[in-house]
């Protein structure tokens, strides 16, 4: 009996303190979910930061839904569900702040976005400006205005241009996110679309660019904020803090995003 007691004795020590081990690593703590709602706009280097960080911090999953950035918000909203929201353009946030869904002090810019007109590999329809968009014969994809920020930030330059209706002349069909804008040219089904110049990087092998001139530029950024109905606030704020890390930012260089602001258009352009 004494000998069994022992051997117990020293079971249940070496089980505590393997217990003791795994904790300190890390590996015996609760695992945190973030359902982070993120604009398409930034998918590619978005899902690197996932894995980088996920492998980082074994603990945390970043579940994440992408999509159109509006879209998104209204689904945060409705259902009082995120952790995270790091829609594809400021304004996005703008409204999401309006609305009370984030919490304005955690808001963090993580990468800029700038348009162009991005046309089908070696631009076959010879596609130079926004006016060979209105041009007959020639057609056009575009985000739609409201769901995708890109949508909006499309009607933006073609309006000041003077070029939104005759345009829509030309346009197919309306994507429902940044992800489905640029695959109309990766399949073909359209010649141009107003894009991310990073869409390029996207599939370097379907697209190439054309520039917008800089008196009708919109460029926008990507922030990230914690959502109000997190319960992970910290673990969310962490997160954020990751993708401003050097680490991260190299990442989004990597995919052909700006991660400072471009000089491109005049003062009062750019936000």
């Amino acid at each position: 009996m004494r000998v069994s007691v022992l051997r117990l004795s020293l079971l249940l020590g070496c089980t505590v303190a393997a217990g003791l081990a795994l904790g300190s690593l890390g590996m015996g703590a609760e695992q945190v979910r973030l359902m982070t709602f993120v604009g398409s706009a930034s998918k590619p280097p978005m899902q690197e930061c996932k894995k980088v960080y996920e492998k980082l911090h074994p603990n945390v999953a970043l579940d994440m839904t992408f999509g159109g950035s509006g879209t998104l918000l209204h689904q945060m909203t409705l259902e009082q569900v995120g952790d995270l929201y790091i829609p594809g353009s400021d304004d996005f946030m703008d409204k999401a702040e309006t609305q009370k869904a984030v919490l304005p002090a955690t808001r963090r810019i993580v990468c800029y976005l700038v348009p162009a007109i991005c046309v089908q590999k070696h631009n076959p329809k010879k596609i130079r400006s926004l006016d060979d968009l209105a041009r007959p014969g020639v057609t056009v994809g575009m985000a739609k205005a409201g769901a995708v920020c890109l949508g909006d930030v499309t009607e933006q330059i073609l309006s000041s241009a003077g070029l939104l209706d005759d345009v829509r002349k030309n346009v197919l069909t309306y994507a429902a996110s940044c992800e489905q804008t640029q695959q109309l040219l990766q399949l073909g089904e359209v010649d141009a679309i107003i894009g991310w110049d990073s869409f390029a990087a996207w599939a370097p092998d379907k697209i190439d660019t054309v520039p917008i001139p800089a008196k009708y530029m919109r460029v926008r950024n990507v922030p990230a904020a914690v959502s109000v109905f997190s319960e992970h606030q910290k673990a969310a704020a962490e997160f954020i803090k990751f993708l401003t890390s050097k680490q991260a930012q190299d990442i989004f260089a990597k995919h052909g995003y700006p991660i400072k602001p471009p000089k491109l258009a005049p003062s009062g352009q750019q936000k």
